[in-house]
Formats: structure tokens, C-alpha cells, sequence
């Protein structure tokens, strides 16, 4: 997790293209001591502007300073190797502008604030039991989530598909104190690994306002509980086998891996058995390529607002100009247009 102090968007335009600035000054003739002055907030209103706008492929007022300011982000990632330094630069530049641009489109429709519930110094409460008070909040039945990706939309959440693979991570999320949070799914994730990176997104914007040694084990823990409530799933565990494991994969939408893990920190499995099913999971060849495939949700409430605001008359133009996009990027990273 890291909280970002907001930069110049013209510097989240330009990382966000994977580009130093002496690359930009390259593609653009702009000298780069004056790109580093614009970024710094030295913005004029010259050609010059125009010109890195149209190299950047964005619309001049976004970069300009005078249409809107970068939020204030707490940026969480599920971490599951180093994340390079200029993969997590381009990634939360993307979130910037994603920010930007999904307020402009939800515009003054209000949305729902995540619940804060942060443990308790005491450990009274764990991780488990703010999940098991989210669910209760957002009234979620007893048992398996159907889709994931559907209750976060729809307690104001938006989703958005996106190539977060140069970082090594499935999914980025980030929860700003005045604008809807945002979460950026992976496109090259398995179904069953992006619902539990989901969950454990969630897990750190209800738990952790800063980093500790201890946050990514709470998250996990949150995780497993949101979608795998023990109470409910402590009977489904009782006699486990990897035959069993996958017919349980398809109830609960999680991975073999992730429900051999709970059935171990249930206790309904000993720690030698938890074991040999780990080294039977990789003899079989199945640890990186697991049997039945859990079909990727897919996010519709973004689509969902842009259909209804050109239903009521504005063209796809006009909301591209008002969320400082192209047409192109709206329909290709925003409305899921991928082909």
C-alpha cells in the first residue's frame, strides 16, 4: 500500500504512457527542463502545452491545471512479488487519471463510503471479524459470493478491467477520502485468483490506513472470510481431497490452493496433510494450471452510467471532452470496448 501525494496530471499523463521526460521531450521537441518546470506547476498557456498534450494523445485541459487537480490516493496492491519502480509509476498514474476522469462520469450521483473499521490495538477483533461485519452491513446472504466484482459496483465501487501485468500484481485499488474508489482488475487474471484479490483489496481499505509488516497477512485473512465464511464453510472442509477440493472450487469460486489454506487454519486439516495435498497439487502439474476454470466477472457500472447519460441526449463526444479522454480510451479501458 502506499498513499500518494498528488503529482501535476501532466506528470500522471506522462507516466502513464510509460515515458521519462526526456522521452517526452524527444517525441514532443519540447525542451525536458521545461516539461520538469510544466510539471512542477509553471503551466502557460502556449502552444507548447498543446503540443505535449497532442504527443500524450490526451486533451490539452487535462494537463493544463485549469480543469481539475489529482485526488489524494491510499493505493493498495495484493503483493505477490517485488513491484518494479517503473511499473508501480505507471500504475498509479493510470489510477490518477482513472480518478479523474470516473468522477467527472459518475459526476454529483453519490456513492457509498467503504466501511473503516481498523483493528483495535488490543486485537479484540481480528481481520475475520470486520469481514463478517461487512457482509452483515452490505447484507450479504449466508454463503458463497456469486460475483464479486457485482457487489463491489454495487455498493459504489467502480471496476475497471486493465493490464496491470507488468506488475506482477492482479489487481490495484485505491480509496480516496473525497471521490468513488476505484479498483483496477487485471486482465490477465484467472477468475478464481481476481475474486480473492478483490476481496483482499477490500480487506485494506476497511483495515489499514498505513502499511505494516502485518497488513498483507490481515487482508488474506479478511479475504478468506469474506468470501469463505467459516461458519459456513467448516462442513464443506470436514473430508478433503483434491477431488473434493475442486468440486468445491466451482461453489465458491476461489482457487484449490486458497480453500486447502482455509481448511488448514480451520483446523480441519492437519498440517501434514495440508502438505502432502500441496505436493500432490504440484506432482499433478496442476499448481500453476489448476482443474476448472471460474469464469471471469466482468465490471457494467460504468457502462452502465455512460448508457444512461446517452440515453438522455449526450453523445459519447461530450462525455469523452467531460472526462478529459478520447473516445477511443473511454470505449477501450472504460466502457470495456476491447476489440
Amino acid at each position: 500500500m502506499t498513499t500518494t501525494d498528488a503529482p501535476s496530471l501532466l506528470e500522471a499523463a506522462r507516466l502513464s504512457r510509460g515515458l521519462t521526460q526526456a522521452e517526452l521531450a524527444k517525441a514532443s521537441g519540447v525542451a525536458q527542463g521545461i516539461i520538469s518546470k510544466f510539471e512542477t506547476g509553471a503551466i502557460p498557456a502556449d502552444e507548447r502545452l498543446s503540443v505535449l498534450a497532442r504527443t500524450l494523445e490526451v486533451p490539452t485541459e487535462l494537463i493544463d491545471g485549469t480543469a481539475t487537480q489529482a485526488p489524494h490516493t491510499r493505493v493498495f496492491h495484493r503483493k505477490q512479488a517485488s513491484l518494479p519502480m517503473k511499473a508501480r509509476n505507471q500504475l498509479q498514474a493510470d489510477m490518477l487519471l482513472a480518478h479523474v476522469r470516473v468522477s467527472r462520469l459518475v459526476g454529483d450521483r453519490p456513492h457509498h463510503q467503504v466501511p473503516r473499521l481498523p483493528l483495535p490495538e488490543n486485537r479484540w477483533y481480528g481481520p475475520d471479524d470486520r469481514a463478517r461485519e461487512v457482509r452483515e452491513q452490505w447484507g450479504i446472504p449466508a454463503g458463497p459470493i456469486d460475483n464479486m466484482v457485482d457487489v463491489m459496483e454495487r455498493h459504489g465501487v467502480p471496476c475497471l478491467v486493465w493490464d496491470v501485468s507488468s506488475a506482477r500484481v492482479d489487481a490495484i485499488s485505491s480509496w480516496p477520502d473525497d471521490a468513488p474508489p476505484i479498483v483496477l482488475l487485471g486482465s490477465h487474471a484467472p477468475g478464481d485468483r481476481l475474486r480473492f484479490t478483490i476481496a483482499h483489496e477490500l480487506g485494506h481499505a476497511v483495515l489499514h490506513e498505513v502499511p505494516s509488516a502485518e497488513s498483507e497477512v490481515e487482508a488474506d485473512i479478511f479475504a478468506s472470510e469474506f468470501l469463505m465464511p467459516e461458519e459456513d464453510i467448516r462442513g464443506d472442509l470436514a473430508d478433503v481431497s483434491l477431488t473434493s477440493l475442486a468440486n468445491l472450487k466451482r461453489k465458491w469460486g476461489v482457487s484449490i490452493a486458497a480453500l486447502m489454506r482455509r481448511a488448514r487454519d480451520l483446523g480441519t486439516i492437519s498440517e501434514s496433510k495440508y502438505r502432502s495435498l500441496n505436493i500432490e497439487l504440484s506432482s499433478a502439474g496442476m499448481r500453476k494450471n489448476e482443474p476448472v476454470q471460474i469464469e471471469r466477472e466482468q465490471p457494467s457500472l460504468l457502462a452502465h452510467l455512460v448508457k444512461e447519460r446517452t440515453a438522455s441526449g449526450e453523445g459519447l463526444e461530450a462525455l469523452a471532452d467531460t472526462a478529459l479522454i478520447t473516445v477511443h480510451e473511454l470505449e477501450h479501458n472504460y466502457l470495456g470496448d476491447r476489440a
